[in-house]
């Protein structure tokens, strides 16, 4: 009987260690992307002082972007509307007087169709599929004077593959008069030089495809419960405080459809309180509250000259990003036991995002950005460049790094020990659709999750 205990004891560590390398590859939650939502499950945070292992399979898909203001956009959109002006506009800065304008190379050097307005809508399509592990470990602490009985460690680490394109279409009722109006073979003309001109950027087109980790996400909980206090069955009050430390994939600067996996190299730490109501047998409500604070990181960017979106911008430099706070509030009802241990939840998540600072600290002699731009003629259009357009062109970029997203999650879940299975570890098998259907400055991203929770 003994050795029989003993092989069950062993046969359980194994497939918990199985299941932690298994899961080595999956994905946090804590997550500061305008792109991937991962938006994270209140059972991971209610324990019972438990420790439980979370691996699931989730994908993701997003084809369009809520524009800032309403209304749909393309994702590379997020950053601004391509105007072939302005792209060239960056190009001539750039390389000087040397650079031969796209269109002069086309179609000769007194053309029409010169520092004129050319818009290009560019549609993107970003599609991912991976693992998502959360693990927790129950830690008792007491002593004679001390004692802490709901402290839970937790730690995960992503692994993603992400597959992304991007196309352009032409808009003439957005552009200037002189190209309104074009034949077929004038808009593959145009098209040709188009594409001419992200040659000379060294941007490309066609999927982007990426597989690597995400950040690495550590963190501490603690957990209080009460049993019939406040005329509730029974109350949950859980602190979460965690670090998120960068190790994830960046977004490639000659792919403008590329996009970073998580949290764009900045270190973040972020606190979650998390209330949890009983209000009858199987019917609870709760909230999760939370915030996440990123520290400003250097890296090498493409910053606009002056108007072009920061992906097909010809100036490549070191940028300081200063990213603002990011705030959360995610209320959920839950019906659990509906029949044999089948749950159902519904949960509300509202993410908002602050605008981020953009430092071009350069000294010496360099191209400019549109960070450190004076008063002056503007090239391609023979107009004073005042103090106010500078500053209004400063204050619309940085309105294009705040964000604000909208889901709405139903999870079903099937508790095995609610019912009345005796299974190894009592998972908890669940699936989970997190629909997006409102954002301001944000990919507009679904996400599907199948997973298995196992307590031991």
């Amino acid at each position: 009987m003994r050795l029989v205990v003993i092989l069950q004891k062993i046969k359980k560590r194994l497939i918990i260690l199985f299941l932690i390398l298994f899961s080595f590859s999956l994905n946090a939650s804590h997550n500061n992307s305008r792109y991937f939502p991962f938006l994270e499950r209140p059972a991971e945070y209610i324990t019972k002082r438990t420790s439980h292992v979370t691996p699931s399979l989730f994908l993701t898909n997003a084809a369009t972007a809520f524009g800032r203001g309403g209304g749909n956009i393309g994702i590379p959109e997020l950053y601004g509307t391509y105007d072939l002006r302005d792209v060239i506009f960056s190009l001539k800065q750039v390389n000087g007087s040397s650079y031969v304008n796209p269109i002069e190379r086309e179609r000769g050097p007194n053309d029409a169709w010169i520092d004129k307005s050319i818009r290009f809508q560019v549609n993107s399509k970003i599609r991912s599929i991976g693992f998502l592990l959360n693990y927790e470990q129950y830690v008792r602490i007491s002593g004679q004077s001390l004692k802490l009985p709901g402290v839970s460690l937790g730690a995960s680490l992503p692994l993603m593959n992400v597959v992304a394109s991007d196309n352009f279409y032409f808009l003439p009722e957005q552009s200037d008069p002189q190209v309104q109006n074009l034949k077929d073979g004038e808009v593959d003309q145009l098209n040709r030089i188009r594409r001419m001109t992200n040659d000379d950027l060294s941007v490309q087109s066609g999927d982007w495809i990426k597989a690597g980790l995400g950040d690495l996400d550590l963190h501490a909980s603690l957990n209080y419960n009460w049993d019939h206090k406040l005329l509730m069955r029974s109350i949950d009050l859980n602190f979460r405080l965690g670090v998120v430390i960068p190790s994830s994939v960046y977004a490639d600067i000659n792919y403008p459809a590329s996009v970073s996996f998580m949290g764009d190299g900045h270190w973040t730490s972020y606190f979650d309180v998390i209330p949890e109501f009983e209000l009858k047998p199987d019917w609870k409500v709760g909230l999760i509250l939370g915030f996440m604070y990123q520290l400003d990181n250097t890296k090498i960017f493409r910053i606009p000259v002056y108007q072009e979106p920061a992906p097909f911008s010809a100036l490549i430099t070191n940028l300081k990003i200063d990213p603002g706070l990011t705030f959360k509030i995610s209320p959920y009802f839950t019906a659990e036991n509906l029949t044999d241990g089948v749950d159902f939840q519904v949960r509300y998540t509202y993410l908002k995002h602050n605008k981020d600072k953009w430092i071009d600290d350069r000294s010496g002699s360099f191209v400019k950005s549109y960070l450190n731009q004076t008063v002056g003629t503007q090239p391609w259009t023979g107009k004073t460049l005042t103090q106010a357009d500078i500053d209004n062109n400063i204050s619309t970029k940085k309105d294009l790094t705040k964000w604000t997203m909208h889901y709405i999650s139903l999870e079903l879940l099937y508790d095995s020990k609610e019912a009345g299975n005796n299974w190894i570890l009592d998972p908890k098998i669940f699936i989970n659709y997190d629909y997006q259907f409102s954002g301001n400055g944000c990919s507009k991203t679904h996400q599907f999750t199948l997973g298995v929770q196992a307590q031991f």
